[in-house]
């Protein structure tokens, strides 16, 4: 269901030893605080296996199941580290993670503008258009003319009845 804990964060394996945590060294930065925080909080969920955040088997987790909270937790350490990561260029971050996003948004703008507005679809209806002109097609059945019963459109010749 999940990749090894090799690939994972610590918090996995912080999952496994099931550690609480009883007091915070007084040196630890915020983000290893909340490093503490993630960890404690999955050891009281009591799982050590669960699927990545956003993943199919994700999904169909139940939400009241703790490994769906867990996934999130996971997710929200690995943003945090990254996010605070001096190394890691921003622009790089952000298309590992996002990936095509921006493609994506283009294209979904692009179909929305092709859509009508409910303004432009009242315009049209409120607009007086010419009546149709009833044509028979060769080879369809014979068209009945409106309001004018037993009258028939046949292609060629027109019939009355």
């Amino acid at each position: 269901m999940t990749s090894s804990t090799e690939d994972r964060p610590r918090l996995a394996i912080a999952a496994e030893r099931g550690r609480a945590l009883r007091s915070v060294p007084a040196q630890a930065t915020p983000g290893q605080i909340t490093e503490l925080r993630a960890e404690t909080q999955i050891a009281a969920l009591r799982v050590t296996d669960w699927p990545a955040y956003g993943s199919t088997p994700w999904l169909q987790l139940h939400p009241t199941d703790p490994r769906t909270y867990a996934a999130v937790l996971e997710a929200a350490e690995q943003y945090r580290r990254l996010d605070v990561d001096p190394d890691l260029p921003a622009a790089e971050w952000y298309t590992a993670v996002f990936g095509d996003a921006r493609a994506t948004a283009a294209r979904i703008v692009a179909a929305t503008r092709q859509i009508r507005t409910m303004r432009e679809i009242r315009d049209a209806r409120a607009r007086p258009t010419s009546a149709h002109q009833l044509k028979a097609t060769p080879g369809w059945p014979p068209i009945a003319v409106p309001g004018q019963p037993g009258r028939y459109l046949v292609h060629g010749q027109e019939n009355c009845a």
